[in-house]
């Protein structure tokens, strides 16, 4: 599936004293199989695109285009979009409702048409994916760790079998632990379900560490879309817009600027390892356990 968005523009409150231009001719395309990180201060637009993308929100101006074909034409399938463009809300277990896990990942798959025995199906398969097994299904989904109310939210998008999934925040106010878990599952979801992923994060780290690609807004125009070494590469940019690089960043650009031979464009611990190691080797500096 390719998602295209052309010129599109919100304004919240039109007309009244509250207007607010959220998104400004924002202009981008998201491809099948892709792996995107999404950034930007709070307010800065990251949200209201999103909620773009399934039809939530209709645009003041602009479009949006599946596969070719305009949402905003009339008749378009908004129901099937919906079932296409899975989103996952911020604080993703607001959005578990019913007296179990089972029935509540059912609701998607019931509302697509399918039979109570066909959605059933659905739902095992997708909380499988997740890592709940069958021990899950009968248990009230109030009684679930932060963690696994996050897994239930998100097997209740998959089941519907999306072939984009949008995720504003899904590791908000949750330890490492269990953020590590969220995002090495969304990271397996790509890879073995060839899902693309829209991840919305605040974390410099993870979005360094999991995605392919990195759109930052500001003000709700897109400042940069790239790979991560060339978007993190600018630090003071960043900073001047309210946000920050990965620390591996800033270790980089520190050793380069003292004349070490490092790629400053660097953003994984591993690859950092890699070139420190080897710039020390050039500068003939022993780093102690470097021999192991």
């Amino acid at each position: 599936m390719e998602l295209k968005i052309d010129r599109l523009s919100y304004t919240y409150h039109p007309g009244t004293p509250f207007e607010k231009k959220a998104l400004d001719e924002i202009s981008l395309t998201i491809g099948s199989g892709e792996f995107i990180g999404m950034i930007g201060h709070t307010g800065s637009g990251k949200s209201t695109l999103v909620q773009h993308l399934n039809g939530l929100i209709k645009a003041t101006s602009g479009h949006i285009f599946i596969d070719g074909k305009d949402i905003y034409e009339a008749g378009y399938p908004l129901r099937e979009l919906r079932c296409r463009v899975g989103l996952v809300f911020q604080y993703p277990e607001y959005q578990l409702f019913e007296a179990d896990v089972l029935t509540d990942v059912c609701f998607g798959p019931k509302n697509q048409g399918l039979s109570v025995e066909d959605a059933r199906i659905k739902a095992r398969e997708a909380m499988r994916a997740v890592g709940l097994d069958e021990s899950y299904e009968s248990r009230s989904p109030f009684e679930l760790s932060g963690g696994q109310k996050r897994r239930a939210a998100i097997a209740g998008i998959l089941a519907m079998e999306p072939e984009l999934l949008v995720l504003d925040e899904p590791t908000a106010g949750m330890d490492p632990e269990g953020r590590d878990e969220i995002l090495n599952l969304l990271k397996t979801l790509h890879e073995e379900k060839g899902i693309s992923i829209v991840l919305v994060s605040h974390s410099m780290e993870d979005v360094a560490n999991y995605v392919s690609r990195i759109i930052v807004l500001d003000e709700g125009k897109i400042r940069w879309d790239g790979e991560p070494s060339k978007v993190f590469v600018h630090v003071r940019e960043l900073e001047e817009i309210g946000l920050a690089a990965p620390q591996v960043s800033y270790v980089m650009a520190k050793l380069a600027e003292h004349g070490w031979a490092v790629d400053p464009s660097v953003t994984t611990i591993d690859a950092a390892v890699e070139e420190i190691l080897q710039a020390a080797r050039n500068r003939q500096v022993h780093i102690p356990g470097s021999e192991r």
